[in-house]
């Protein structure tokens, strides 16, 4: 497989632009002409993050940003640079050889939420059609149509420009085909005045070195049902309720991993090359001090009746659907780590 990496030309700062919060783009959807901002999740919510967010030994990622963030009573715009950040363009992962190495939920109870520190990587690509992302992915199905909502650490040339690894949302209201990434299309509201969905990471791990990791989560608020963002201890925004018409009894399917895709237009399966997954290395049995790998721990998901609490090993399972190039571990109670997830791989000619 190739072993180069594809040269990117990594754009000036600033990235963003400092809009008035009551006039942020997501706000001109129709079905939001009259929603009022959360300016914070409620103190339920709060209280479900407030035990998640020790970092045990590892650094805590820094993010790529001014430290006094936008002014008083205006939010962050991330502007892509490949695309017009006010247009919907098509979904990314349409005619996509998508491939993933996952740890899903397999009980039929819904979720009200799901959160887990990661390990950051900048996974290295061969070009600029592939992506590689480390996600969490909630959704639920009604009459064929299905509320999904996505949240991690993603590499996506053909989004943003460049091969940093950047804080990265996907949704869609309906169908996977009709969502979008970050506010490409109208619906995500931005409450925080310095993290923004878009945000490059300022540090990234390194295989058997420095090892750099940020806490995730998705959660339902109880009192209004938006589905709100957190990463490290900033609430950066939230999905309102009007715009997520599934999502009130909570995710049918919660997926935890890694996903990466390779374009497949007009050429054969056997000549797709896949990027690599994590740090492009696969997770090994006895890895234990997750040094080596890229990981997932502290898995936790929010119950019908909104408590955070462990995932339980009973009702999930790892699936990797290209063994040759990725694989997933799943660790129950990995001392201080808790219940951790460890998946990756190189990539290369898949043969699916």
């Amino acid at each position: 497989m190739p072993t180069a990496r594809y040269p990117m030309e990594r754009p000036q700062e600033p990235e963003y632009e400092c809009v008035d919060i009551y006039k942020q783009p997501s706000l001109q959807h129709p079905k939001l002409q009259n929603h009022q901002i959360q300016m914070r999740p409620s103190d339920e919510v709060l209280a479900m993050l407030s035990g998640d967010t020790s970092a045990n030994d590892e650094m805590v990622a820094e993010f790529d940003i001014p430290e006094e963030g936008c002014p008083q009573g205006q939010v962050p715009i991330h502007k892509p640079r490949n695309l017009n950040h006010t247009e919907k363009p098509l979904s990314l992962l349409m005619d996509m050889e998508l491939l993933a190495a996952v740890m899903k939920k397999i009980d039929a109870t819904p979720w009200r939420g799901a959160s887990a520190w990661f390990s950051i990587y900048q996974p290295k690509l061969t070009n600029k059609d592939q992506f590689s992302m480390s996600f969490m992915w909630l959704n639920t199905e009604y009459n064929g149509e299905r509320t999904n909502a996505q949240f991690g650490w993603a590499v996506i040339p053909a989004l943003y420009g460049d091969d940093r690894t950047r804080l990265t949302a996907y949704w869609s209201p309906d169908k996977i085909e009709n969502g979008c990434y970050n506010i490409q299309c109208k619906g995500f509201v931005q409450t925080d005045h310095r993290v923004a969905l878009g945000t490059g990471f300022s540090n990234t791990s390194v295989v058997g070195g420095n090892q750099y990791k940020a806490f995730f989560a998705i959660s339902q608020d109880p009192k209004t049902k938006n589905l709100w963002l957190t990463v490290q201890k900033i609430n950066i925004g939230y999905w309102p309720e009007e715009l997520l018409p599934f999502f009130n009894d909570g995710a049918e399917s919660v997926i935890y991993g890694g996903f990466t895709n390779a374009p497949s237009d007009n050429i054969q399966l056997f000549e797709i090359v896949s990027p690599p997954m994590g740090n492009g290395n696969k997770p090994l049995d006895e890895e234990v001090d997750l040094k080596h790998t890229c990981y997932m721990h502290s898995l936790k998901y929010v119950t019908p009746d909104y408590k955070s609490v462990d995932v339980d090993s009973n009702k999930v399972a790892e699936v990797a659907d290209a063994g040759i190039c990725y694989d997933a571990i799943y660790f129950d109670k990995l001392g201080r780590y808790g219940q951790t997830f460890t998946f990756g791989g190189p990539g290369g000619y898949c043969d699916v």
